[in-house]
């Protein structure tokens, strides 16, 4: 965390990017092209006003800027399937078959989304994914607590403000490279860009084939989250080349 001070009044840049942050940054971006893009950076990351940032060092500006552009992800994040917060164990739903219908309504309205709304609501995306773990038999073999939207809407809040972004764009490229290889089997190969209200709608749409698939539960508990997206992607690949 850097920390900085103007006018006696002390102002602090967390070592991450949040999610409530990233959003607010992405609804700006074109701020980039402003003569005072770094001033405005600054004030929506540490909550200093630009006016005081637009008096103050430039170099001291221009340094809390370029440390902020360090911050944003810029290269796909790594799919995390676990993480803590708050010293609470959070995890990433570890059997989509077990998928409950509140949360496929839920993230299935999400999807349906214009682009813009989608990342006001990746803070919800975020807690309907992840929940505290309830159960621990190995790092990636665990299960999580049930699907409650009063506890997702307070965890999406804290999610919002203390949570690195990285996590929900990971977990967001998870599903993406998912769809990514399913559609070197289906028509979708012919679409060369998706937004990503369109890329969900997509996943979701193929989140209803594979509930239809039949997986032994069994055998998901020795698998980590990778290896069973790959059982997942080789099983779904053998039944659509049958077809």
């Amino acid at each position: 965390m850097v920390s900085f001070k103007i006018d006696e009044t002390e102002y602090k840049v967390p070592d991450f990017i949040s999610i409530g942050d990233y959003v607010k940054l992405f609804k700006v971006k074109d701020l980039f092209s402003d003569e005072y893009f770094a001033a405005k950076m600054v004030s929506l990351v540490s909550g200093c006003p630009v006016e005081d940032l637009l008096q103050s060092d430039y170099e001291q500006v221009t340094y809390l800027a370029s440390y902020i552009m360090t911050l944003i992800p810029t290269d796909q994040p790594k799919f995390v399937d676990r993480f803590e917060l708050d010293g609470v164990q959070y995890g990433f739903f570890p059997n989509w078959r077990d998928l409950t219908y509140a949360e496929f309504v839920d993230m299935d309205t999400i999807s349906t989304k214009k682009q813009e709304e989608i990342y006001d609501l990746l803070h919800i995306l975020c807690a309907i994914m992840y929940r505290p773990i309830t159960t621990e038999r190995s790092e990636h073999d665990f299960d999580i607590e049930k699907y409650d939207i009063k506890k997702m809407t307070q965890r999406a809040e804290l999610f919002k403000k203390k949570l690195d972004v990285k996590y929900i764009l990971g977990a967001m490229f998870f599903f993406i490279n998912y769809e990514r290889k399913y559609s070197a089997y289906t028509q979708i190969s012919l679409i060369p860009k998706l937004s990503i209200r369109m890329r969900l709608k997509l996943l979701w749409k193929m989140r209803k084939i594979l509930w239809k698939m039949s997986f032994n539960k069994s055998s998901v508990g020795s698998l980590s989250q990778t290896e069973f997206l790959e059982t997942i992607l080789q099983s779904t690949s053998k039944s659509i080349k049958r077809q």
